[in-house]
Order: structure tokens, then C-alpha cells, then sequence
């Protein structure tokens, strides 16, 4: 089965969202014979969370892949990776991991190979977002980042998708037209 994993979204914070806000999107892709991991990892609120270790989490639960394909039928030549706001955003940054600078903590020696990525309302450039998140979120992505971009240039060129720009994988970002979080 090709592979779709999922990411929620949730500002990164624990108090917007969890893994089962992303159920039925996962239901409704294993339905259609898309094998689904809706994974999980720590927000940037949680003990142990946000700079480096919730991408650090989503990478792992990712990589983990090749472990479950030893029992499923996975066929990992075909996955892609699917979220919503900061789920968008952990889902294209783990399609641009091979660009990460290799002197970053979120460095990956072989991760798995994704064939592509879908962002509903994907958050792509923290620093960017940084200048309207208090129209959803909150101040969010310092917490993330443990800062801004000003301050931890190197982790905003790890941890934001647009800075791995091109993923060099077909992408697609959704977004609504009364879309608070992520305008237009």
C-alpha cells in the first residue's frame, strides 16, 4: 500500500490540538487504500518539547516507517506526508529534510524518502508567521524556536520549510479563502 503520514496541526501547542483531530482525514485516506500513520509528537509546551525535539519526533515517528513495513504491506517507494497548519509545517519540513545543514541538530544521515507532500494551510516560514500568529496561535513559534530568527538564524534555516526550498518533491498548498491562521 502507498503510505500517507499524517501530521495535525495545532499551533505546535497541546491546548488546539492533538492526534485526534487528524483521525478522519487518516480514516478517510485508509478508506480510498492509502495506508495511513498519524503520528504524534511532543509540542512546544510539553515537557521536552519545541527546539529540537518535536522535529526530532516527527522525523523519528517517520523514519519508524521501515520497522512497521516489516510487519505491513507498505510500499515505501510511495509515501507522502499530509497536515494541517503546524502539521503542514512539520509535514513539508520533513520532505525537505536531506537539505538540512548537516551541522544542525535536526541533521538526518537516511531519512526515509518521500515521493511528496500536501500542506492544508501549511505555516512554510516561521519567521513570516511570526508577524501574524497572534491572529490565531498566539506567540507560538518562539516558543518552537526557542526564539526568533534574529536571535537563532541557524534553527530557523533547519526548522522552516521555505529555507529547505525546493523539496525537490511535488508539493501542494490548500488554503481557505476565510482562512484565519494562514491567509492568502
Amino acid at each position: 500500500f502507498p503510505v500517507a503520514i499524517v501530521v495535525h496541526g495545532g499551533c505546535w501547542v497541546m491546548r488546539y490540538a492533538s492526534i485526534t483531530n487528524s483521525t478522519a482525514l487518516a480514516d478517510a485516506l485508509r478508506d480510498a487504500g492509502i495506508a495511513t500513520w498519524n503520528i504524534e509528537y511532543r509540542r512546544a509546551d510539553s515537557p521536552g518539547g519545541g527546539w529540537p525535539n518535536t522535529f526530532l519526533d516527527a522525523a523519528a515517528a517517520t523514519d519508524h516507517l521501515r520497522e512497521v513495513a516489516k510487519t505491513y504491506p507498505l510500499d515505501l517507494s510511495r509515501v507522502i506526508t499530509i497536515g494541517h497548519s503546524a502539521g503542514g509545517h512539520l509535514a513539508m519540513w520533513l520532505a525537505g529534510a536531506k537539505r538540512i545543514p548537516a551541522s544542525s541538530p535536526l541533521a538526518r544521515r537516511d531519512p526515509l524518502p518521500l515521493r511528496g507532500v500536501v500542506a492544508l494551510a501549511g505555516i512554510a516560514d516561521l519567521a513570516d508567521f511570526r508577524t501574524y500568529q497572534q491572529n490565531s496561535c498566539g506567540d507560538v513559534v518562539d516558543g518552537l524556536m526557542g526564539g526568533d530568527a534574529t536571535q537563532f538564524p541557524d534553527r530557523y534555516a533547519a526548522g522552516s520549510p521555505v529555507a529547505l526550498f525546493p523539496l525537490d518533491v511535488p508539493q501542494v498548498q490548500i488554503v481557505g479563502t476565510l482562512d484565519r491562521v494562514m491567509p492568502q
